[in-house]
């Protein structure tokens, strides 16, 4: 009887070991988290040394800042709000300026728990754009009653598209151009239409002739293949952090929307659908809710981290 009682303490008492060590395990698992947790905001560099940026009218400039950064946080550039990603200890986001610009320096925060640190500080340059004159089909300038509704609703429906993208890249590599070719009318140029009406060419035209293959300028989701008024037949697509790529008057469409398309991909042909003078690609780039020149992303995007 002695000997089983012997046995039963001793049984007793590694099993009482035995869930203390894993109680202790827990332990130091939860203070390893909140240490490391805690660690992470005192790493957060808020007396970093601001980067210092040039942007014109209508461009877009690449922030790359060296630091240990909190996901959590948030980036304000000029009040407004930018997507960034990090990598190799780095923050970067793609910093887009407006066409119609008034010229004036702004600064980038970083916001993290209440506090905030400037992370860059962006001078405007100047930029002159030039203007031209063009003649179309007056039904595509001085729309009827239906052709309004119509450009009126699928101006809605691309706004849908463009309010919505991911906070991370869905790229891997620079930009590149949709296709190698003449350009016929440049980013920014101030068009008059049939002597009358006044607009701003807010993309880039290249030469194409109707079945010339069309490709994605980097990988990315289709949120937009379908036929528009002023366009023609149009592809949208997504690259995350707010960046998207429209490619217009195309004769035909090869992909869908949802598709995830890799860069380079041939997305489509050239035509001459919707508002055109004759067959051409229309290539136009949006960063942060901002039509800019596509120059300027892909040269922008060459500084990205490998």
């Amino acid at each position: 009887m002695k000997s089983y009682r012997v046995l039963f303490y001793a049984l007793m008492g590694t099993l009482m070991v035995s869930c203390a060590s894993n109680i202790v395990k827990e332990d130091i698992s939860s203070s390893v988290k909140k240490d490391e947790s805690s660690q992470h905001v005192k790493e957060w560099p808020k007396t970093i040394e601001p980067q210092l940026l040039n942007i014109r009218p209508g461009e877009v400039s690449l922030l790359v800042v060296p630091g240990t950064f909190n996901r959590a946080g948030s980036l304000k550039c000029g009040g407004k709000d930018y997507k960034f990603y990090l990598a190799d200890n780095k923050l970067v986001s793609f910093i887009s300026e407006t066409y119609f610009s008034k010229e004036k320096p702004f600064s980038c925060f970083f916001f993290l728990k209440g506090e905030k640190a400037k992370v860059a500080d962006i001078k405007t340059l100047s930029k002159k754009f030039p203007s031209e004159r063009l003649k179309v089909d007056k039904k595509r300038v001085f729309l009827n009653k239906k052709d309004a509704a119509r450009a009126r609703k699928e101006s809605k429906i691309r706004a849908k598209a463009y309010a919505s993208s991911p906070d991370r890249p869905l790229f891997f590599e620079p930009f590149s151009h949709p296709i190698k070719s003449f350009v016929t009318s440049i980013y920014g140029s101030k068009r008059v239409f049939n002597k009358k009406k006044q607009t701003q060419h807010l993309g880039t035209d290249y030469r194409a002739a109707v079945g010339v293959p069309i490709k994605a300028a980097n990988r990315g989701e289709i949120v937009i293949s379908r036929n528009f008024f002023y366009t023609g037949n149009t592809i949208i697509i997504d690259h995350g952090l707010g960046i998207f790529t429209m490619y217009g008057h195309l004769s035909k469409l090869h992909v869908q929307e949802g598709e995830i398309v890799p860069m380079g991909s041939v997305i489509g042909l050239a035509g001459s659908t919707g508002r055109v003078t004759g067959p051409h690609l229309h290539w136009g780039v949006t960063v942060n809710g901002l039509a800019i020149e596509g120059d300027s992303l892909v040269e922008a995007s060459k500084g990205l981290p490998r």
